[in-house]
């Protein structure tokens, strides 16, 4: 957004309730009022809600969602969302990001998308990203360690949308380990990390995060509407998505800044108290036709999984999908 549209939002929403004359605004911005008339129509096609009065001038009454500059305005952090690319389709929002990333886009931007046309979940399935619905997002992350260190990166980044979520909606939403957030049963969230870099070093990390907020049964394909659940399904009506986004950046980048510090402990006691896997016999899928099954006993200091297989062996996991519940 230019800094002239900028001076224009401000303005109009410094007394939301009242009209802005055509008149004031140009003195604002150092146009003509034909200029302002040309300006304000741009906004609408942004997605801004604004009035407008022969005699009185322009009063806003809507922002859009998920408009950068509506982000970034009240947004709480340093770094994370402050680089910001929107568009209203891509094809992946993590495919989009990695492109950025290898063109050196700095730590914390953030990449968004009203729908995605080729969603990505794991193991190269396809996820739904109904337009204006949901959250469809990614984070370009470059932290300083190893690939070896990454694997409690999917579980903060979990643990931060269910304390967000919880702070903005006041749902508590489970973690089904390693990368869902589930609400009775049913996933509202998943995570899909993937990494560029050696053994021993990172380039970057890219983050995708998809959150259902406004779905209701139908915006689900057919397959999946007996498993999947939305904040709307959940609290029966329907929620704004820009606050959800500003308070999980916030909390993701306290809990990211903390790792230097004190390591993943307070991320892990929280996934334990909040978890949908713990306590269950669980059959996971590791790919190459390998399956584990066994009860979910502990999460380990950096987020992998100890399995109790029939035998009373523990095993540790550091990766895979859980395939049902028994």
């Amino acid at each position: 957004m230019s800094k002239m549209l900028e001076k224009l939002i401000k303005a109009l929403k410094e007394d939301p309730d009242s009209f802005v004359s055509g008149e004031t605004l140009a003195e604002l911005s150092g146009i003509t009022r034909a200029g302002i008339w040309k300006q304000i129509n741009q906004l609408r096609e942004m997605g801004y809600e604004i009035e407008s009065s022969s005699r009185k001038g322009y009063r806003l009454l809507g922002t859009p969602d998920l408009h950068p500059f509506e982000i970034s305005e009240a947004l709480a952090t340093s770094r994370f969302g402050r680089e910001i690319f929107f568009r209203t389709e891509v094809d992946s929002t993590n495919r989009w990001a990695k492109r950025l990333a290898a063109e050196g886009a700095a730590e914390g931007t953030l990449v968004l998308a009203e729908t995605q046309t080729q969603g990505r979940g794991r193991l190269g399935r396809s996820w739904a990203s109904a337009p204006g619905k949901g959250l469809w997002f990614s984070m370009i992350l470059r932290p300083k360690i190893s690939s070896a260190k990454l694997a409690g990166m999917t579980i903060l980044t979990a643990v931060s949308m269910a304390q967000a979520i919880n702070d903005v909606t006041g749902i508590q939403p489970l973690i089904k380990w390693p990368n869902d957030l589930v609400f009775d049963g049913r996933k509202m969230a998943g995570i899909l990390a993937e990494v560029n870099g050696e053994a021993d070093l990172v380039n970057y990390l890219i983050i995708g995060l998809g959150l259902n907020v406004n779905h209701i049964e139908p915006d689900f394909p057919e397959e999946l509407r007996s498993i999947a659940t939305s904040l709307r399904m959940i609290s029966g009506s329907q929620l704004p998505r820009r606050p959800i986004l500003q308070e999980f950046l916030r909390i993701f980048e306290g809990n990211y800044q903390n790792l230097a510090t004190t390591g993943l402990a307070e991320i892990i006691k929280y996934a334990k108290a909040h978890s949908a896997t713990l306590g269950k016999t669980v059959r996971i899928n590791q790919g190459y036709h390998r399956i584990l099954t066994g009860e979910a006993v502990d999460l380990d200091y950096d987020g992998s999984l100890w399995l109790k297989e029939p035998s009373g062996e523990l095993v540790h996991v550091y990766a895979g999908e859980i395939l049902e519940n028994a």
